[in-house]
């Protein structure tokens, strides 16, 4: 649940690891169907909430991502993907978020609509300039590619954000790491390191230690979205360790997309104990109907 308490909110956070596409207001999405003429299944935010929020553990992650065909339709303009941004802004400006990155997959996002990518970035940057500027944060930029719109997606996407590097702090491999192996995206994730981008990976979310291990092994990641089923094997979490590689954990999530059993059971705390450097994001707050400050509740 949304969450302000004082007891979270008054600590100034960062949050590194949220998605724009799950990220976007319910009532924006009515806005952008009734401006373009899109069917949506209602047109009031507690009846399209229905459809477009997971409040309860649903069966896997692939179930979850089910729940992002109504956001993504609604990413019908560069004007609209402004908006989108800015209003994310705000609502981490009301969290007391003062470092704040976040992460899109422009060609999942963007073909939809066949939304021009270039001129999305710049409605993107506007509104990082404005919220830096009148919010009180310093906002990143990371461009996913989505492991299921194949290995020439990723690409164009890792070309893409090299070309605006300048702007574009990382990448990101995102996606069910279950359907689509690792195998062909490496050259290209690979070739974003050597021209000085920063490297996250979905990865250990839903998959054993092994795919966290496999992760490393083959990219040497900054970062690991997830990561959380590295505590299943000891020498994966000292690997970790090893290669100095935070972990961007989503406990709410976690629980919603069933990659752990319980709440109670999630390892963030074992994880901590054992050294690993690990984070407290919200992932997708609008699908999730979370927040930072109610994922911080869930952690403490």
């Amino acid at each position: 649940m949304k969450n302000f308490d004082p007891q979270y909110n008054d600590i100034p956070k960062t949050e590194i690891h949220c998605h724009l596409e799950g990220a976007i207001r319910t009532q924006t999405i009515i806005d952008v169907a009734r401006q373009y003429q899109l069917k949506i299944p209602a047109y009031e935010v507690s009846e399209l909430d229905r459809y477009v929020k997971v409040y309860d553990q649903l069966q896997d992650l692939t179930a979850v991502l089910k729940a992002f065909d109504i956001f993504q339709n609604s990413i019908a303009s560069p004007a609209i993907f402004e908006r989108m941004a800015w209003e994310l802004f705000e609502d981490c400006a009301r969290q007391n978020i003062k470092l704040f990155e976040v992460r899109f997959s422009p060609d999942w996002a963007f073909h939809g609509h066949t939304v021009d990518w270039d001129a999305s970035l710049e409605g993107l940057l506007r509104a990082q300039a404005k919220a830096e500027a009148e919010l009180d944060m310093v906002i990143g930029v990371i461009a996913i590619t989505s492991r299921s719109m194949g290995a020439e997606s990723c690409v164009r996407t890792v070309d893409w954000a090299i070309r605006h590097r300048q702007h574009i702090q990382a990448v990101d491999l995102a996606d069910g790491e279950t359907l689509y192996p690792i195998g062909d995206f490496v050259k290209p994730i690979l070739k974003a390191k050597d021209a000085g981008l920063k490297v996250t990976i979905h990865s250990g979310e839903d998959t054993p230690a092994s795919a966290v291990q496999a992760t490393i092994q083959n990219f040497m990641p900054d970062r690991i979205g997830h990561g959380i089923h590295s505590i299943e094997d000891l020498r994966v979490v000292e690997l970790i360790k090893e290669k100095d590689i935070t972990l961007e954990v989503n406990p709410w999530s976690n629980y919603l997309t069933n990659s752990v059993r319980t709440i109670e059971e999630h390892p963030l705390k074992k994880l901590f104990d054992l050294g690993v450097k690990v984070t407290i994001n919200s992932d997708d707050p609008e699908v999730l109907e979370t927040n930072v400050n109610n994922e911080y509740r869930i952690a403490h």
